[in-house]
């Protein structure tokens, strides 16, 4: 750890000493917002107005040869505005002639003596917002970088927020005013930025909270595009690249010779040439398939299955390491899609399991990317500071030693239990300040894939903070999280935060056998996902119950009951309160079956990933609610 690393650490904890000492005289934990409303200037500056009572000396412009996407910014801001204030900001080309006050947008004849925008410096997605005299200048990156600097603005100083896909702030006011000596600018700290749940799949929301990848949802060009994947981002090698149901009958030799001395359907024997052969030529014809595509995953399939033929033992033992197979076989590919003059297209492969320590000799090309995959570590303590990831640390060092682009594969859920809690909130933003402190620039933050049939826990505020750590892992994450939380929740928002603190506080608690560590499949009944005495779990009782009798309308309400759902799961698979057998004997059975019916009325569907995860429709209310899915044989 670096000094200033460990100056920010200790003013950190002390600045937490206060935050207590403070909260035990005041009684509050987070202060409410003193800023008045529709108060759109920040502290610094004069004001400068846009819009007074309905009118305005104010107008767009844009480049006649404006980008799609830029396009798309100016009209995306005068529609803005208009909700905001009611008046239609007329948006001209940069052929009209300077008459009067404008919101530059884009990259127009107007830049050179007043203002320039270095664009080399802020690459596709960057931009800059600027007052330059009495004109507002947005402009960044002509791919995204205009579009997403409107966002920007939209959101720094005019106070819009895309929460979810449906809550959306959008302040109303017939005055607008801004500070008159705006100078922001922003570049994105990774090139690559995806993660799921259900939020993120929208266009509008993923535009606005500046995801790029192409995974869950197309961006056309007048939506800035893409920047992602032809086909299948992962586990590719036999679906979709070799794939098994075209060549296995005739070859079964193109694939792995398993442990059992069985060729298997779902890996590769990576050191038989003809193989490598197919593999290029699939890849080829994937990239003339797809040409506005960047990166072509070659990933191994998500089993331990990996070829112990002699030629692939040999290699394996010449190199120290299950990815010296891998990463020569993707190296072969890489050259051959070179040679074929695709410049601008990478090849992902994994480190993952058991390829995710480095070779000890081959090198990738520089047109290879590696995505290393964080399934192994625990997620109750940061990366940088958990014991349990020694290892973890060790191998992602030796992969920055080798690799120009490294990439990450992140978790943020329990898939064996969708609906339980995940207690991780206080390590995701440091795990992703060390991601991009080790050279890693890119990051698929995988969540619950399947929330849309299964919204419990914190499904909306975790999509939200990813989206915003993805795009700059150094915000003010308790900012963030308030803001959400206040316009999700309503006025019982505060107890929601105390809520999640009080969890975040207790998973993956010090006992005296040592160190407690939450991962991705770890059943409610370890300790190490939640440990909570009773004084505890009454306390988060009655946080529970401030929340709801504050809440205002329908909406509110469904989104407490969706998110309590994760308590009442945890609580019943702990068989503690309500769902106790010493503490209600006569009444346990019934609150199963409450818990199991409010699940279904609210629409979900699912408990688990995988085709074992559907919620059943014969639950058995003797036994804790993660059993309630069906088996399918």
């Amino acid at each position: 750890m670096d000094f200033n690393k460990l100056v920010q650490k200790i003013t950190a904890f002390f600045a937490s000493l206060l935050l207590l000492f403070s909260t035990s005289i005041c009684g509050e934990i987070y202060p409410p917002d003193e800023a008045a409303d529709n108060k759109y200037y920040t502290p610094e500056g004069q004001p400068m107005t846009l819009i007074e009572n309905g009118s305005s000396e104010y107008k767009i412009v844009r480049g006649a040869n404006a980008s799609p996407s830029e396009v798309t910014a100016a009209n995306k801001l005068a529609g803005y505005l208009r909700q905001i204030s009611g008046y239609e900001m007329a948006v001209v080309t940069d052929a009209t002639e300077k008459t009067g006050k404008e919101i530059i947008v884009g990259k127009t004849n107007r830049e050179g003596d007043a203002y320039t925008i270095d664009r080399s410096s802020l690459g596709d997605e960057g931009y800059d917002v600027k007052t330059v005299g009495d004109d507002l200048v947005i402009a960044g990156g002509e791919l995204r970088g205009t579009l997403y600097g409107v966002y920007a603005f939209l959101e720094e100083y005019l106070n819009c927020h895309w929460f979810t896909k449906d809550v959306i702030m959008i302040p109303q006011s017939s005055t607008v005013v801004i500070s008159a000596s705006i100078a922001f600018t922003e570049r994105p700290y990774l090139e690559y930025r995806e993660t799921d749940w259900i939020s993120p799949r929208d266009v509008e929301y993923s535009i606005a909270n500046r995801q790029n990848g192409n995974i869950y949802r197309y961006l056309s060009p007048e939506k800035g595009g893409n920047f992602g994947y032809a086909g299948s981002f992962a586990h590719t090698l036999t679906n979709g690249i070799v794939a098994a149901d075209t060549y296995f009958d005739e070859h079964p030799e193109y694939f792995a010779l398993d442990k059992s001395g069985k060729r298997t359907r779902d890996q590769l024997c990576l050191t038989n040439p003809d193989t490598l052969q197919v593999a290029v030529d699939d890849v080829l014809a994937l990239i003339r398939s797809h040409p506005n595509a960047q990166i072509v995953s070659v990933t191994q399939h998500d089993n331990q299955n990996y070829c112990v033929c002699e030629r692939c033992k040999a290699v394996d033992k010449e190199e120290g390491a299950h990815s010296g197979t891998m990463l020569r076989f993707v190296n072969a590919i890489a050259d051959a899609v070179k040679a074929e003059g695709y410049d601008d297209v990478k090849i992902d492969t994994f480190a993952y399991q058991y390829t995710r320590s480095a070779p000890k000799k081959t090198v990738p090309r520089d047109n290879v990317i590696i995505r290393f995959c964080t399934i192994e570590c625990c997620f109750s303590h940061p990366i940088d500071e958990c014991p349990e990831a020694a290892d973890m640390r060790r191998d992602l060092a030796d992969w920055k030693a080798i690799c120009k682009t490294l990439y990450v594969w992140d978790y943020t859920t329990n898939y064996a239990n969708f609906l339980g809690p995940f207690p991780d909130f206080g390590v995701i933003q440091q795990n992703l300040q060390y991601f991009v402190e080790n050279n890693v620039v890119g990051v698929y933050e995988e969540g619950n894939y399947q929330a849309a049939e299964s919204n419990g826990e914190f499904a909306e505020l975790r999509a939200y903070l990813l989206s915003k750590l993805l795009w700059n892992p150094y915000i003010d994450m308790d900012k963030a999280m308030n803001e959400f939380l206040e316009a999700y929740y309503g006025a019982g928002w505060k107890s929601i935060r105390k809520y999640i603190d009080m969890t975040t506080a207790n998973t993956g608690r010090l006992t005296y056998l040592g160190q407690q560590h939450m991962h991705i499949f770890t059943q409610m009944s370890n300790d190490a996902v939640l440990y909570l005495n009773n004084n505890q779990i009454e306390y988060c009782n009655s946080l529970w119950k401030d929340a709801f009798e504050k809440a205002s309308g329908a909406d509110e309400i469904t989104r407490l009951r969706l998110s309590e759902i994760s308590w009442r799961y945890w609580k019943a698979c702990r068989k503690v309160d309500e769902f106790s057998r010493f503490q209600h004997p006569d009444k346990w059975q019934a609150n199963n079956e409450l818990l199991y019916n409010d699940i279904v009325e609210l629409g979900i569907s699912r408990i688990r990933e995988g085709g074992n995860g559907k919620l059943t429709d014969t639950p058995d209310f003797t036994k804790t609610p993660n059993t309630w899915y069906k088996k399918v044989t």
